[in-house]
């Protein structure tokens, strides 16, 4: 029917306006309640169709009830950002720093005189301490500890060669448990082999000087060999000692835990900007950042090797290349319990004065964002761990990393190309139209200059049938060029424009066959290279008059 073209009208004009900051296009996106009633046309008649007011948030967002679904966002200052959160996408945790695999046991001996004659117990010889050392091994490659608080236990099978029982005492010289000295007797029955269990619940152990990757301690051994009833010592050998430290489950740790490489996961994810799918041409983002909010319990210096990969709809790519970054990091245990680490939080940013985050958002990233990266610890130009400044890690340290990208939407553009399809036109009259043509009015408040380059009317199969050229649409408004409000829209020049489409006689014919309508535009920012700048409550006022010469006698 006739009157289906009327509705056309709007859709069409409000659609060359939204393009500019905004994908997909479809009528029932829009509120139309916004506009005033339509009228029937009258032939040979300038008829007012209608008028409305959009504001640049309410052209965004207004497909977003939910504010959690927004990408698009206003600062304090009423700036749009094109706003993203990935949470944890990279973090990492104490394992990946330090951890203790199964021990090896460890065979040692308390030498002894052979007695394979016997000799009286009165005879005996007068046996001095012996001291040994064992290696805590530990799963990462070049750490060396300092002190160590855990739990654990150590297992000893202790053989006696000896026709007596034989005490043996076993000390950890620089060891405490629960705060008290380590020393512990067990007694050894003549000529058996015994299985004992030395459990050291909060244990506080320092290790050897000068300190090495062998994290080695101290273990020292005293025997006592008892009478028998027949007063006569025999046996051949030594006093067997095999020990297994087991059951490593460390607290706190000090030390130097070298210079590993840490990989952190890949990952990827989509901003979900849906505009960016319908642009084409140059841009740039004047101000873009990336930021890393991190939390951290570790209290090891370390450098983050982040990157992140852009890649648009059609596969292009484009690397951020940020510089390397020496993040904060805790370097004491806490006030409040000495065994913990209390964790910090900082934000590292990377933005165009230290990446390539400019050039990313230009592609733009439409497909997805790929991240990757690894963490260094202890690189070059931090502080050397040392005893007095140790590397300092527990149980439960870890580090959390959410990523946040803020694009304020604050621009240069040029050769801007958007595209549109208005989908199911029906216009089956068209042939009782004799001329036709649309009449805008507007007062534009957004700083960009929108042209139409062609709209083309196309069959169900958007093979191309006719198509519209027109000049520009809509006029930019004025922004500042200087002062505090640089890149702003200047309300004072804001100015009322008119504009006519004329449709030719080819045109309004081939409406019969048209069901879709191709839209491109160009949308540029004549600012002298300025940058300009979205703010939410700019707004596009526009009337909307329609001159239709009907035949109704057709």
């Amino acid at each position: 029917m006739i009157l289906k073209f009327k509705s056309l009208i709007p859709f069409l004009l409000v659609g060359v306006l939204a393009i500019a900051t905004q994908s997909c296009f479809d009528g029932d996106d829009y509120d139309f309640d916004k506009l005033s009633e339509k009228v029937d046309w009258t032939p040979n008649m300038i008829v007012p169709v209608g008028y409305g007011s959009y504001s640049l948030w309410y052209l965004l967002n207004q497909h977003e009830a939910d504010p959690a679904d927004q990408t698009i966002v206003l600062d304090a200052e009423g700036m749009l950002h094109i706003k993203y959160m990935e949470e944890d996408i990279f973090s990492y945790n104490v394992d990946e720093v330090l951890n203790f695999p199964n021990q090896t046991a460890i065979n040692l001996s308390y030498s002894l005189p052979d007695y394979p004659i016997g000799i009286p117990y009165s005879s005996l010889p007068t046996f001095l301490s012996q001291t040994n050392q064992i290696q805590i091994i530990t799963g990462n490659t070049g750490v060396k500890l300092y002190e160590l608080d855990l739990d654990a236990n150590i297992r000893f099978a202790l053989s006696n060669p000896l026709n007596t029982q034989v005490d043996i005492s076993i000390s950890i010289p620089n060891g405490t448990s629960n705060g008290n000295p380590v020393n512990r007797t067990y007694s050894l029955a003549p000529n058996a082999t015994q299985v004992e269990t030395l459990n050291l619940p909060n244990f506080n152990l320092l290790f050897n000087t000068p300190h090495t990757t062998n994290n080695d301690v101290d273990i020292t051994f005293n025997i006592n060999i008892l009478d028998n009833a027949s007063h006569i010592i025999t046996g051949t050998g030594n006093l067997g000692i095999n020990l297994t430290v087991q059951n490593i489950n460390f607290v706190l740790a000090q030390g130097d835990f070298g210079n590993q490489n840490i990989t952190l996961d890949a990952g990827n994810f989509d901003m979900d900007v849906d505009f960016w799918d319908d642009i084409e041409g140059d841009y740039q983002f004047a101000d873009p950042r990336i930021n890393l909010y991190m939390e951290n319990s570790v209290g090891v210096p370390f450098q983050i090797n982040a990157d992140i990969t852009g890649y648009s709809n059609t596969g292009t790519m484009v690397s951020l290349n940020p510089d390397a970054q020496q993040p904060a990091y805790p370097d004491d245990v806490s006030a409040t319990n000495p065994l913990t680490i209390d964790a910090i939080t900082e934000i590292i940013s990377y933005n165009k004065n230290n990446s390539d985050i400019v050039d990313l958002m230009a592609l733009p990233p439409s497909d997805r964002l790929e991240y990757s990266g690894n963490i260094t610890l202890n690189p070059a130009g931090a502080v050397t761990p040392s005893p007095t400044s140790p590397n300092i890690i527990s149980n439960n340290s870890a580090i959390n990393i959410d990523i946040e990208i803020d694009v304020p939407l604050d621009f240069t553009a040029a050769n801007l190309v958007l595209r549109d399809t208005i989908n199911d036109i029906d216009i089956s009259d068209a042939d009782k139209i004799m001329n036709a043509a649309v009449v805008i009015v507007t007062e534009n408040g957004y700083p960009l200059d929108v042209t139409i380059d062609k709209i083309y009317f196309t069959d169900a199969a958007y093979n191309v049938i006719d198509s519209i050229t027109d000049n520009e649409v809509i006029d930019a408004a004025t922004v500042f060029t200087s002062g505090a409000n640089i890149g702003e829209v200047d309300p004072s020049l804001i100015k009322e424009v008119s504009h006519e489409i004329k449709l030719t006689q080819s045109q309004i014919k081939n409406l019969n066959q048209t069901e879709n309508l191709i839209i491109n535009a160009n949308v540029s920012t004549e600012n002298g290279g300025v940058p300009v700048k979205l703010k939410g409550d700019y707004e596009l006022k526009f009337t909307l008059s329609v001159q239709a010469q009907i035949d109704l006698n057709n």
